[in-house]
């Protein structure tokens, strides 16, 4: 018996259907990054514009306004880079699975720093696992660009030359610092105080803006004039698990010491502290490290140091804020202009 010629149609054109229209597996390009970059960007923020009854032109052209606070202009980049950048987007704003990816062998991003963190190359590690074990890389090695990410948040009475109280930040993007807001409170408070950031590779000094603060959360973002710099990426903490080792960066408590490193683990993934969801963690700290990232061995920030148990040693019962619980802020106030860790 024959098939109805309706069924003979569909099964001819499912034969002869273009290749690029099915599901494949992606292509593998020396320049597929790019086409990842804008297909990751797309699919974030794909939400945020889901009001629009758009089409994709409309959409696509929104692209260059993602670019433009991370520090990149569309026009700067070179005709190859932008049409992948482009198709990945236009890709990823109708849902399309990826049709480009990166060469198995690639070893590195050849992205802007600004532009990085999309995706995981072998000379970097796997969430969870020891740096130490990768080749190229020990945790030392990593610990230390980590570090150039990392920031002295100063509060100065400004007309009485006074310093009030200092604390640490970690740069998210280019220029922008997230810190506690009770480590720039002074500056809130007061007109005479302001905050100023001191980066220790030049022990240079750099006036800060607050673009937003919170109390609960305990977070701000701080801007400064500065574009080429370390960043590291926001993480999920929710993908962490207890006893995973963790990095904790900071600036002591006398304002004088360089920055500082403490390995230890998560000790509780379930606490809350002053309203705040937050991870429990076995290292040492004290009030000039609030404000600074723990950073996973991968090098993604999971917490931002805030705050102690006021009952026991400082040494004991360390809080971090979790990114999770603080992400709808960034979402809020620097949607586009951090490196996410999706």
């Amino acid at each position: 018996m024959n098939p109805p010629p309706l069924i003979t149609l569909i099964l001819a054109l499912l034969l002869t259907w273009p290749p690029a229209l099915r599901a494949a597996d992606p292509t593998p390009d020396p320049q597929g990054e790019w086409y990842v970059l804008g297909h990751t960007m797309a699919q974030q923020a794909v939400p945020t514009y889901r009001q629009f009854h758009y089409k994709n032109n409309a959409i696509s052209r929104r692209l260059s306004a993602v670019l433009a606070p991370l520090g990149v202009q569309a026009g700067s980049l070179k005709a190859s880079q932008l049409q992948l950048l482009q198709l990945g987007w236009d890709h990823g704003i109708i849902g399309r699975p990826l049709a480009i990816t990166t060469p198995a062998d690639q070893v590195k991003s050849i992205l802007p720093p600004q532009l990085r963190g999309y995706i995981t190359f072998k000379s970097q590690a796997p969430v969870g696992a020891n740096p130490a074990d990768i080749p190229g890389g020990t945790l030392a090695d990593k610990a230390a660009l980590w570090k150039k990410a990392v920031v002295k948040v100063l509060q100065i009475n400004n007309k009485e030359k006074q310093f009030l109280g200092h604390g640490s930040g970690a740069f998210i993007g280019p220029g922008l610092i997230l810190t506690n807001r009770h480590v720039i409170e002074d500056d809130l408070k007061s007109q005479d105080a302001v905050t100023v950031v001191q980066l220790e590779a030049d022990e240079s000094y750099h006036p800060a803006t607050i673009l937003a603060a919170q109390e609960v959360p305990d977070v701000a973002l701080l801007q400064i004039e500065l574009q080429d710099h370390e960043i590291l990426p926001i993480g999920r903490s929710s993908e962490c698990r207890e006893l995973e080792e963790v990095i904790m960066i900071g600036y002591p408590i006398h304002a004088d010491l360089s920055a500082t490193y403490v390995k230890g683990a998560i000790s509780s993934l379930n606490r809350v502290s002053n309203g705040c969801e937050v991870l429990q963690l076995d290292i040492r700290a004290n009030p000039g490290n609030s404000g600074g990232p723990v950073i996973t061995t991968d090098g993604r920030i999971i917490g931002i140091l805030t705050s102690r148990d006021p009952a026991v040693e400082f040494t004991q019962f360390i809080y971090a804020q979790k990114t999770d619980f603080i992400r709808p802020f960034l979402e809020k106030h620097a949607r586009g202009l951090y490196e996410t860790a999706e």
